[in-house]
């Protein structure tokens, strides 16, 4: 008797130990999930990309770029485009955003597979009794374990084994003991069978990780380009803000030299007052042409995920050796770059086989509309209440099967589903259509910028050439009284706006070469540092 006394408080002392458990273990089954999450995300870079070396998709810890706490210990960066993406690549809130959705899909598809898996169940309960007439009280437990399993036939199968007890704590205070054993089984034989009908949610867990580690893939190419952008920007500001510095520096020495010839009476006055009005343009050209500078630097720092108090400084010397390259020619033609770009664009790939998820909805919509015949199987067992456990009696176990039948003689809200359906599959029809159009006309805008940008750029490259032997012809001019002033200033001004134009002709260039890569869906990068090797220089 005194061993059935304590079996009461061996449960709860069970459970009790079960629940702390599972508290201290949360880390471990933290890293169990993370492992489960990454060999998804390898099957889903295999059955896309097909490689045999997979990126490490994993969520690291996002820190923001330190600053120090006294600000005469913040130092200046000078990066180079290298290292600009690698900071992006660390620091950027955008990138680390989509790791984020990426890692969220695959934590769907995991949740999603564990429905499918053998799947432990448990309950433990206690329900404490008193009556008052006459005096008694009672304590009862109801403990149960087992197993449960969804298959994608439609059938759902669960075995449980469970212990009731009631013990009496006024009285004799005995304690009856029964334990109890169930199995059942049921499977739709109609409408609801089938693993392409069963497995839906399943499937479109697993399309939804394609279709994020696919839009990862695209924001990472447009990420490389917005900092690219963003990093060429700043060398164009920098560069307009030295040839206005220079353009200042020369039209200052022109107002000099004739205010010189003007005290030895080789110009009029009138000349003076307009080289004097020239230089006072080019003054406040230059706090225009610093503020644009201040603010391309303040953008950069900005994609980059750096704060904005923290200085910076691009290297030059990316913008000479960009110079000094052949400007790139388009790889193809127009048409076999369109066909280049509907083959291997990731999200005209999504556009497709979302299409075919809508297909799929219609299916199993319209398999709601059939009757539902389901089979049920169950099987009891129990032990004889004793006040001690005994052996389940499976001689008199209790076996059930059964069907259970629904005409579709009202189906409403699935004839609802099914229209919607029908009316989603359709719209996803003109988006595919919308998304072919939109890529070739893209393709088609940024092809036309490429071949607009390399003929500006080599004509303003003629351009610079005739305004520098401008200038100088003028100057002797000016100095041998043959010109006026004005013919020097326009001179000084056009080759300012020469420069000018070269530089931005030659960086809008570089980055509509990338955005033809990147719309052809060829700009592979390295995902640790963002670098690709289309961004190499001679």
């Amino acid at each position: 008797m005194l061993r059935i006394k304590r079996t009461i408080p061996r449960l709860l002392l069970v459970f009790l130990l079960a629940g702390l458990f599972s508290a201290c273990s949360t880390p471990k089954r933290i890293s169990r999930l993370e492992e489960h999450a990454a060999s998804l995300l390898d099957q889903a870079q295999a059955q896309e990309f097909g490689v045999d070396e997979y990126e490490e998709l994993l969520l690291d810890d996002y820190e923001n770029y330190p600053v120090p706490e006294q600000p005469e210990q913040i130092e200046l960066l000078h990066l180079d485009l290298r290292d600009s993406l690698a900071m992006a690549a660390k620091y950027s809130r955008e990138y680390q955003s989509a790791k984020e959705t990426l890692y969220l899909s695959s934590l769907s598809l995991l949740a999603e597979a564990n429905q499918w898996d053998w799947n432990p169940v448990n309950n433990f309960s206690a329900l404490w009794g008193i009556e008052q007439k006459p005096s008694s009280s009672t304590l009862g437990t109801n403990t149960g374990l087992g197993m449960r399993k969804r298959f994608f036939s439609g059938a759902r199968f669960s075995a449980n084994l469970g212990l009731q007890t009631l013990r009496f704590l006024s009285g004799d205070r005995t304690v009856n003991l029964t334990s109890i054993a169930n199995v059942s089984l049921s499977m739709p034989l109609l409408a609801g069978r089938g693993a392409d009908i069963v497995r839906e949610p399943l499937t479109q867990a697993e399309r939804n990780l394609i279709y994020a580690l696919r839009h990862y893939v695209r924001a990472r190419e447009a990420l490389l380009i917005n900092v690219a952008e963003r990093y060429y920007a700043v060398l164009n500001a920098k560069e307009s803000l030295e040839i206005g510095k220079a353009t200042y520096a020369s039209v200052a020495s022109s107002l000099e030299r004739s205010k010189a010839m003007a005290d030895a009476g080789r110009v009029d006055p009138f000349q003076v007052d307009q080289a004097q009005q020239k230089v006072l343009t080019a003054e406040s050209n230059l706090v225009s042409l610093e503020e644009n500078y201040q603010s391309a630097i303040d953008q950069l720092k900005s994609v980059l995920g750096i704060p904005l108090d923290i200085g910076l400084e691009a290297d030059s010397k990316d913008l000479q050796r960009l110079a000094e390259q052949k400007l790139p020619n388009p790889p193809m033609d127009f048409d076999a770059a369109v066909q280049t770009a509907l083959k291997q664009r990731l999200d005209y790939a999504t556009a497709q086989e979302r299409l075919e998820d809508a297909r799929r909805q219609v299916r199993i919509a319209e398999d709601a509309l059939r009757p539902t015949l389901n089979l049920a199987l169950s099987g009891d067992a129990r032990s004889d209440t004793s006040n001690s456990l005994q052996l389940m009696k499976f001689a008199d176990s209790d076996y059930t099967a059964g069907l259970d039948m629904e005409l579709p003689l009202e189906r409403t809200d699935e004839l609802v589903r099914y229209r919607r359906s029908l009316i989603i599959e359709r719209q996803q029809e003109r988006e595919m259509v919308k998304a072919r159009d939109n890529i070739i006309g893209d393709l088609r805008n940024v092809w036309r910028q490429l071949r607009s940008y390399e003929q500006s750029y080599q004509i303003q490259r003629v351009s610079v050439t005739l305004s520098e032997k401008r200038v100088e012809s003028t100057q002797l001019l000016f100095e041998g009284g043959r010109v006026d002033i004005r013919e020097l200033l326009d001179a000084q001004d056009d080759l300012s706006s020469a420069k000018n134009s070269l530089t931005r002709s030659l960086v809008n260039h570089r980055i509509s070469w990338l955005k033809l890569l990147y719309q052809l869906g060829q700009l592979p990068i390295d995902p640790g540092s963002l670098w690709s090797e289309q961004l190499e220089l001679q």
